[in-house]
């Protein structure tokens, strides 16, 4: 398929190069995906749309208690409980923040893993008694965030007693059921709301992103204000302005037309490679069903242009590239003219590194087109919450989409579950001993086939 590139605005911003004519043939079955989405989100089954509108007020005001008192803050969770808010903090204070001597805030630690090595270097890097400790998980059964959160609780424990450490843990779970719940309802653990109709992979505009946010500082009126102007956006009839029918029809249509089954996002600012890693996740288990959807990739410009660009270029033809792309930097640094006498150095002086890495961009896309391979580019004036709020929604509604294309349920994630339930069974959970057996005699049989070193 030919990439045209004619830029498409939204609200103003060059976002998209799309191919117009193309997604103009298909804007009746985008049509047929948007009501579908928008019948389910009106009978209350999907909630995510809904989050711009909620009323933060009460997660920002836990939050700034939590930011005065605390000297660091970790949050327990995994996927889409932890990358949310791990997002966010990459982006608007950049992954230096804990090393700032002049920090504004606490230190932000991400107990996702269930590394040995990880956990412990986090827990003894930190005084837990001037730590707040943030669980999440809405079923309350997570088995990693358990586990850490239990190694959590005892440290806590042993450092400021049983009762002061129910003042610095915090749940964010579902409002009515799980572990969790019945914990902050028996014990007097505060606990907030992650809306049932919503999610984990969803959920970023929900109290699993916001709260940890307003720790942090940031403003949740203005992330929820951004996503709620994509989402306005995201419901126009029209193929050239609504951002998220481009992103789906395009992606739909280069797997299907075209077998492009690897879907590579690359963002030109290592502030947003932590994006990447949450659209992964979210491209590749909402849509990884029933034998369809495509393989979400990691990479960084430009540093991947020098390992994973020489495949995309001259390897299989089975990938289409998204480039994140940034105007304007919060910080730019020049590039002194020295050395005028070499080439090869010269023509470098009196430009930026902002300016360096855009152009590489604009080079690679333009390889790779000479090459035939099909890029987007969305162009983000600046890195901000507003900006942050638009990105999430777009790449939400644009996956939802999907789901309707594929045929498939984008909400669900039945082959994640069967993996948790033989876990369970293997570390003894009552009530999956069987799954414990049929996974020992499984990987049994497939002894043959494994390697050590």
């Amino acid at each position: 398929m030919k990439i045209e590139y004619g830029m498409a605005l939204w609200e103003g911003i060059p976002c998209l190069q799309v191919s117009q004519k193309r997604l103009e043939e298909f804007t009746p079955k985008l049509w047929k995906a948007q009501e579908w989405l928008e019948d389910l989100c009106n009978k209350g089954e999907v909630g995510f749309m809904d989050l711009p509108f909620q009323d933060p007020a009460y997660i920002v005001e836990l939050g700034e208690k939590v930011r005065d008192r605390s000297q660091h803050f970790v949050l327990i969770g995994i996927g889409g409980s932890s990358l949310g808010a791990e997002t966010l903090f990459h982006a608007l204070k950049g992954p230096r923040h804990n090393d700032h001597p002049h920090r504004d805030g606490p230190t932000f630690h991400v107990l996702d893993n269930v590394d040995p090595v990880k956990t412990a270097e986090i827990l003894s890097s930190i005084d837990p008694g001037k730590t707040c400790f943030c669980v999440v998980s809405k079923s309350g059964s997570t088995a990693e965030s358990m586990a850490n959160f239990l190694v959590s609780l005892e440290l806590v424990e042993k450092t400021v007693g049983r009762d002061k450490a129910r003042e610095q843990i915090i749940f964010i779970t579902d409002p009515e059921k799980g572990s969790l719940r019945e914990l902050a309802r028996e014990e007097g653990y505060r606990a907030l709301e992650v809306p049932p109709n919503v999610g984990g992979r969803f959920s970023v505009l929900s109290a699993v992103g916001l709260f940890p946010a307003a720790v942090l500082g940031l403003d949740v009126k203005a992330l929820l204000a951004g996503a709620a102007r994509a989402l306005e956006a995201c419901k126009t009839r029209d193929p050239e302005t609504n951002p998220a029918w481009v992103i789906a029809g395009l992606h739909y249509l280069h797997n299907t037309l075209e077998g492009r089954s690897i879907s590579v996002m690359m963002a030109y600012h290592e502030r947003l490679a932590t994006f990447t890693d949450w659209y992964r996740q979210l491209w590749a288990e909402s849509l990884g069903k029933e034998g369809k959807g495509q393989t979400p990739v990691k990479a960084v410009g430009t540093v991947d242009q020098h390992s994973q660009i020489q495949l995309y270029n001259d390897g299989p033809k089975d990938k289409i590239i998204t480039f994140l792309q940034v105007e304007r930097f919060a910080r730019d640094v020049r590039i002194p003219p020295l050395y005028q006498d070499r080439p090869a150095l010269s023509y470098l002086g009196g430009h930026t590194l902002g300016e360096l890495l855009n152009s590489e961009l604009v080079g690679t896309a333009s390889a790779l087109a000479k090459k035939g391979v099909p890029s987007l580019v969305v162009t983000l004036p600046r890195v901000d919450e507003e900006v942050m709020g638009k990105l999430f929604m777009v790449y939400e509604m644009a996956t939802a989409l999907s789901g309707y294309l594929y045929g498939i349920n984008p909400f669900d994630q039945p082959g994640v579950e069967e993996g948790k339930r033989l876990t369970y069974g293997l570390m003894g959970r009552e009530g999956f001993q069987e799954k414990g057996r049929e996974a020992r005699e499984i990987w049994e049989k497939r002894r043959g086939a494994r390697v050590s070193l």
